[in-house]
């Protein structure tokens, strides 16, 4: 009986071992801490620094970028443009216009065909701040978030989560 239990047990074991290696990823990210040793490292960042980056698959469009800013530029520097910048999205309805945009550009129409916006004008007012923030750009009467906006989006978005 003892027997018994031990080769059930040893059996579990096996199987428990089996199913946590097929959620281990075969090529683990790095931790956010590489990150930060590798700041530490940077022996040219006197007071530090605040970056962010990504590799992104989204849209069927492929996205690598990464952005930083030593301490002071942050904490000596006028935000009056980020700030407007940040504002254009602080609307629900910017937000799920961007969301979308995410996926594939979209035309006015699309966007109220899809339930987005409830009219071409509703669509237009959002896009226009959108546009006029450097968060959008229209090409042959489709909008679309340019490449250099979408790691930061999703770094913003991403910031703003309660942790």
């Amino acid at each position: 009986m003892e027997t018994a239990i031990t080769e059930h047990i040893a059996d579990l074991e096996r199987r428990v071992a089996a199913l946590e290696a097929r959620l281990e990823p075969e090529n683990p990210q790095p931790t956010a801490l590489a990150l930060i040793d590798a700041l530490k490292a940077n022996t040219d960042l006197v007071d530090g620094a605040v970056t962010f980056g990504g590799v992104v698959d989204t849209g069927g469009r492929h996205y690598e970028y990464e952005w930083t800013r030593p301490t002071h530029w942050v904490t000596d520097s006028e935000w009056e443009e980020e700030i407007s910048r940040l504002s254009a999205l602080a609307n629900p309805l910017r937000g799920e216009i961007m969301r979308r945009l995410l996926t594939s550009p979209a035309t006015v129409t699309e966007l109220v065909e899809e339930h987005i916006a409830s009219s071409p004008g509703t669509a237009y007012h959002h896009l226009s701040a959108l546009q006029a923030a450097g968060w959008v750009t229209k090409h042959d009467g489709s909008f679309a978030i340019p490449p250099a906006r979408v790691v930061p989006l999703m770094a913003i978005i991403t910031a703003c989560e309660a942790h």
